[in-house]
């Protein structure tokens, strides 16, 4: 299937390597997009959308990804047809390994809810009376076929209203509890939309050592031989979303690495659909964060965790081989990563170099007073110091760690 790049440069999913299994859902939101342009506006071949309906061929993940993106724009359509997630819920996605592997999961994005308050039930009235509908047949806008009930309100039929409205859905619902089925377990507390330090920490973590489970509500950090480092993120995940009930699980994998897994619903849906943070196999799909504005001691404490997680302290020979000198490099498969970690090593006021070969991207800091000064300055935000006890040991005199 052809694509062009340079119409629609916003499609998160491009590069990503899940195909859609057939469902009626998507063939829906698929058929809602095509009266809306589709074709068109991301040059896909028509004859992929009908073997998809008539054969049952798979597509990419981007495909859907861009009808719903074209479905968002028009607010008469069922917001379970406007967002990626919520419309492959319970749709299987095959991803093959270049080993020849196949995994095939079903997307569990089941809903989640908020108390309903008078405010929020001005806001459904609001919204219902702006497109002339009754309640009842408003809310199957939001994906439900009754009115719900007089306790709670799903996220989805919320994202309807707020998008009728022209509300912002996350400014809207700060300090407001979001729960799954039950609100016994893995209840949380949406923050504020301020980014702070403590937050892109986990972020960061996220992104370069975790990942948010397709078919269950996982969401696991795995770290190799750093138990400590995991403990302290459970603690900071538990208190920064007011996590109720949930009993983080550290388990070992197959290959000796630490686990970290915390089963939460509602926070798997609040990383999707506020952080933007992808479901499964991530790498391609992630986008740079927002990263500006923060504090210096703000990025001491983010390249810190750059550092723990996909960076690697280590030396490097002199010309004559008579010292080892300290270098630190960073190395991922998404730019994105690399991006993050340029923006905040030069926002501490140093000069890194980048590279990208093979679709691998390097970030690296060759200076060895810099790789020094570095490692000084992020030095007390580090969970475990594995890394720069190592460092001390292998380069010559120390460095003076």
């Amino acid at each position: 299937m052809e694509f062009n790049p340079l119409k629609n440069k916003i499609l998160q999913f491009l590069n990503n390597p899940y195909s859609v299994q057939y469902s009626k859902r998507v063939e829906k939101s698929l058929k809602y997009a095509l009266e809306r342009n589709l074709i068109d506006e991301y040059d896909i071949e028509y004859r992929t959308l009908r073997n998809y309906f008539t054969k049952g061929i798979e597509i990419p993940l981007w495909v859907v990804e861009a009808a719903c993106r074209i479905n968002l724009k028009d607010v008469h359509i069922p917001a379970e047809f406007q967002y990626l997630w919520f419309c492959l819920h319970a749709t299987i996605l095959t991803r093959k390994q270049p080993s020849g592997r196949v995994f095939r999961t079903r997307v569990n994005f089941s809903p989640c809810y908020i108390e309903l308050d008078d405010g929020i039930r001005k806001l459904l009235s609001e919204a219902s009376k702006s497109l002339n509908l009754p309640i009842y047949e408003f809310v199957r806008l939001g994906g439900i076929n009754k009115t719900d009930s007089n306790k709670s309100i799903s996220l989805l039929l919320l994202l309807k209203i707020c998008q009728i409205l022209r509300i912002d859905i996350w400014n809207l619902l700060t300090g407001c509890e979001l729960f799954g089925k039950t609100k016994k377990t893995g209840k949380i507390t949406i923050l504020s939309s301020i980014l702070d330090a403590d937050l892109m920490v986990l972020l960061i973590w996220l992104r370069t050592e975790g990942h948010i489970e397709l078919g269950s509500t996982h969401i696991e950090i795995n770290q190799k031989d750093n138990i400590k480092s995991l403990k302290t993120l459970r603690k900071i995940i538990v208190e920064k979303f007011n996590i109720k009930n949930s009993k983080p699980l550290f388990l070992v994998g197959k290959r000796g690495e630490d686990r970290l897994i915390i089963s939460s619903s509602p926070l798997k849906q609040l990383l999707c659909l506020k952080y933007n943070f992808p479901l499964g196999y991530k790498s391609g799909s992630l986008q740079p964060l927002d990263l500006g504005g923060f504090s210096h001691e703000d990025y001491k404490k983010m390249m810190a965790t750059f550092i723990q997680t996909e960076g690697c302290l280590s030396y490097t020979y002199t010309r004559n081989k008579k010292k080892r000198l300290p270098r630190f490099e960073f190395i991922v498969k998404d730019r994105s990563l690399a991006v993050d970690c340029l923006f905040t090593l030069r926002k501490l006021g140093f000069y890194p170099s980048f590279s990208e070969k093979q679709n691998i991207f390097k970030v690296g800091l060759y200076n060895s007073k810099q790789v020094i000064d570095l490692v000084h300055q992020t030095r007390k935000y580090v969970f475990d110091e594995k890394k720069i006890d190592y460092l001390r040991e292998v380069c010559t005199s120390g460095i003076g760690l």
